[in-house]
């Protein structure tokens, strides 16, 4: 009489292919957590960005090379500016970027966001501009 049954090959070969399965589906499941957190975090510095720049058009002329720092969604975020001057007569190209931690040199590497205007003078007569 023989019993019928999986013979331990056959066992062996389902729980490697579950395994995979569960493996991919673990790494997915960790990739879209850090692209969730990702886009988190750059919506959070775009409207640091746009606190800066506000804050930067609040002042006319605006300064080159303006630093400071924006708490957003509970996070300090920084930002730094640098002022173009362009072909029409008191109209600046204003750029701000932003970053997660203090930027340590000149450029722009490492920026998670950047943000840019053009800034003229105020027409309406109060000093302001927009």
């Amino acid at each position: 009489m023989r019993t019928r049954g999986f013979t331990l090959v056959e066992v062996m070969f389902a729980l490697g292919i579950f395994a995979l399965a569960a493996l991919a589906a673990v790494a997915s499941t960790s990739q879209h957590l850090h692209n969730l957190n990702y886009m988190q975090d750059k919506s959070l510095a775009q409207y640091a960005a746009s606190n800066a720049l506000a804050r930067i058009s609040l002042n006319y002329p605006p300064k080159n090379n303006a630093k400071g720092t924006e708490i957003v969604g509970d996070k300090e975020w920084h930002w730094r500016s640098e002022v173009l001057e362009t072909q029409t007569t008191d109209v600046f190209y204003v750029t701000v970027r932003v970053y997660e931690q203090a930027p340590s040199g000149d450029g722009d590497s490492g920026s998670m966001v950047t943000l840019s205007r053009y800034l003229g003078p105020s027409t309406d007569g109060g000093g302001t501009n927009e």
